[in-house]
């Protein structure tokens, strides 16, 4: 059971989400706050797989709350601004939902926490292990570039290095948070992070050049908040 914790300002957002979650039969909802400083104290005191949290609030912005936590859970954020979607990869949240959104929208966002929780039951907020032939690689988020998938392997490109894994681009993404690194063509995730400009439909990190297909171009432009 995953047990959660949503966190909003208006008790109707609140309502939304204890209906959603009360659908879906692995989590467990352990308590609802309207007041963003009572939350941080019962987070600090208490373990929390999964939190749901809103972001512009009146004592304390969401993302750092986030910041501000030792024991940090996962995250999904629910906020009805588009704008705080780059900013939010600071934290590694698991997900981004704009309001109003619907109950398939909210439970796609779960399943990927759940996926998260059942992969890396003791998962970093700053990173991950990947297996490559006999070796348990450690990769850090903030080190990603892009990733590039060829057929049954992917391979990551960091700042230092390259770490090819036996895997698929798209349990890649399963395993990556999804407010931060953002596919934008079959064979290529990016790293909104290191995205130094994006033209003629076209991504640019570093020395690199990508193209966005017109499959993922709409989920990019909604990813930084220009749609």
């Amino acid at each position: 059971m995953i047990k959660c914790v949503a966190i909003d300002d208006e008790p109707k957002a609140l309502e939304i989400i204890k209906n959603h979650v009360s659908k879906i039969d692995y989590l467990q909802l352990e308590n609802v706050f309207t007041d963003a400083i009572r939350a941080v104290q019962y987070l600090q005191e208490t373990d929390i797989d999964l939190l749901f949290l809103d972001i512009n609030m009146p004592d304390i912005n969401g993302i750092k709350l986030v910041k501000h936590l030792n024991k940090k859970p996962l995250t999904i954020f629910t906020t009805a601004y588009s704008e705080y979607a780059i900013e939010s990869y600071d934290v590694e949240a698991i997900d981004y939902l704009l309001k109003p959104f619907d109950f398939s929208r909210f439970l796609a966002a779960t399943n990927k926490a759940k996926d998260r929780l059942l992969k890396y039951p003791a998962i970093s907020s700053e990173f991950f292990f990947v297996s490559s032939g006999n070796q348990k690689i450690k990769l850090i988020y903030n080190d990603i570039l892009f990733i590039k998938g060829y057929g049954n392997y992917v391979t990551y490109h960091t700042k230092t290095d390259r770490v090819m894994v036996r895997t698929s681009i798209t349990e890649c993404q399963i395993e990556l948070p999804s407010n931060i690194f953002i596919q934008i063509h079959r064979s290529t995730i990016v790293s909104l992070k290191w995205v130094s400009r994006i033209e003629d439909n076209h991504v640019y990190i570093a020395d690199n050049k990508f193209p966005i297909s017109s499959t993922y171009r709409e989920s990019f432009l909604r990813a930084i908040g220009t749609k």
